[in-house]
């Protein structure tokens, strides 16, 4: 008798539906809208492969700010038997003789059972190291590959998109690709990551005859040269026909059955110039802090602010000058939406970010597509969010939590996105309620970019909690928040 694997958790009904359709499939793309649980879903569907003795290994590959959150999913969502007997290996570029000796032996025959690799798709790009690492996981045994966010690999020309087909499509037994929108600018960005699903799906041999089937051309010339421009598209429903048996769509309207609000986060990495600003502040505030003087909770309080500042891009020099440092915060925003195509609120704690923030969304997707909410636009802002109710046009509420966390319903929103968190949990608790409201069935989602290992993980973790940074602050625990 066959042995049934029994998900840790019940899957949703859509989740379900989603397993059924993924029976038997070794190519298949789940197209499901964030916090609809496409992670749960690859989960439980690699649990039930190896189950089966079909594959031994699964190999998650995802942008910088995503692959090292499938640690918390596996932990969540793998059956108790399994995640018992699973190896999991995260690539860490950069890292020190010890993890490099502890993924020498994941990799090895020795290392036996199942087998999880997470990396990042920006590895792949130029590392050799990690190309190898992913070659020799895929090698050692059966493999399922997963990319998520799939429109990270979906430019022809782009050295990963290069290494996912020509190097990791022929070493997967199963393949998968999850995204909550396939196409966010381009039908023609479906090729790349149809092609490693299975060639045979599109049928095309090429990008460029792809191109030539469902896109119009026209030549225009640009520094001298003429060269051809894709000015409209064609025939997509022939295109969307050739997706659909390989492929299930799940928006958040959809699944009502999902819980009233859904936590997720976004890891950022610091540049340089914020690492050593960054050091240089905590060890400054540390320093102040032992020099045996008296600290109250304000003082500490101030400095993590300073340091949150820092993390979001802007500096305050001892002058009272402020400085912007280049940062990767504003480009993970952009990856989070690309992945959504609904209507989303932006809390930003600090005006600079409300600049920065718009002018990026602005850039992207037009001079209409971002209202703001804040204290520097009292005399529009109510024009502004009448704008967002009510014009398809205008998908973005940027604001802060000081004006607009109260008395607004933006109901028309089931994403919010933290760019910057303040560390008030009224706040916090106010801004959440926004895109609450009586008789909205739809599931809200929430989003905090932050970066790990710092002061930002550790006040949004509290914030979660629904407990007050201030009280938790004293002379005596000032070390556990500096260092």
């Amino acid at each position: 008798m066959t042995a049934i694997y029994t998900p840790k958790f019940k899957p949703y009904a859509h989740q379900e539906e989603a397993l059924r359709r993924l029976k038997g499939k070794q190519a298949f793309a789940l197209l499901m809208e964030m916090r609809t649980g496409k992670s749960k879903t690859t989960l439980d569907d690699w649990g039930r492969l190896e189950l089966e003795g079909k594959v031994d290994r699964l190999a998650i590959i995802a942008p910088g700010g995503v692959y090292r959150t499938w640690e918390t999913a596996c932990n969540e969502h793998l059956s108790d038997d399994l995640r018992q007997r699973a190896k999991i290996s995260t690539w860490r570029s950069g890292a020190g003789a010890t993890h490099k000796r502890e993924l020498d032996f994941f990799l090895s025959p020795a290392c036996e059972g199942p087998k999880i690799f997470l990396m990042n798709i920006e590895a792949l790009s130029s590392v050799q190291a990690a190309r190898d690492a992913i070659i020799a996981f895929l090698e050692g045994g059966s493999a399922m590959t997963a990319i998520d966010e799939v429109t990270c690999i979906k430019t022809p020309s782009a050295k990963r998109a290069k290494f996912v087909i020509d190097e990791i499509a022929p070493r997967s037994d199963y393949r998968r690709i999850l995204s909550g929108l396939i196409a966010p600018k381009s039908p023609l960005d479906v090729y790349i990551p149809f092609e490693f699903l299975d060639r045979s799906i599109l049928g095309f041999r090429s990008f460029f005859g792809f191109r030539a089937r469902f896109a119009i051309m026209r030549p225009m010339v640009v520094g001298g040269r003429a060269i051809q421009t894709v000015v409209d598209f064609r025939d997509l429903d022939e295109l969307q026909a050739r997706i659909a048996p390989h492929s299930y769509r799940v928006r958040l309207e959809d699944c009502y059955d999902l819980p009233e609000k859904i936590y997720m986060r976004r890891d950022v990495t610091m540049t340089p110039e914020q690492e050593r600003a960054y050091k240089e502040m905590r060890t400054y505030a540390t320093t102040q802090l032992s020099t045996g003087e008296h600290v109250t909770a304000t003082v500490v309080i101030a400095q993590i602010i300073r340091l949150h500042q820092i993390l979001c891009g802007h500096a305050v020099d001892e002058n009272g000058i402020e400085h912007e440092l280049p940062e990767n915060r504003t480009a993970a925003l952009l990856e989070v939406l690309e992945e959504y195509d609904g209507k989303a609120i932006i809390w930003c704690s600090y005006d600079k970010d409300i600049h920065k923030v718009v002018d990026a969304l602005r850039k992207v997707y037009g001079e209409d597509a971002a209202a703001r909410f804040w204290g520097g636009n009292r005399s529009t802002r109510e024009t502004e969010e009448q704008t967002f109710l009510q014009s398809p046009s205008c998908r973005f509420m940027v604001a802060t939590p000081a004006a607009g966390g109260r008395g607004r319903t933006w109901t028309n929103a089931s994403l919010t996105i933290y760019y910057s968190s303040t560390p008030d949990l009224e706040h916090r608790s106010q801004s959440e309620e926004r895109t609450q409201g009586v008789g909205k069935a739809q599931a809200s989602a929430y989003i905090d970019l932050m970066v790990p290992g710092t002061v930002e993980e550790k006040f949004i973790a509290l914030l979660r909690k629904k407990i007050n940074l201030s009280s938790t602050i004293n002379g005596d625990n000032y070390r556990e928040w500096l260092i």
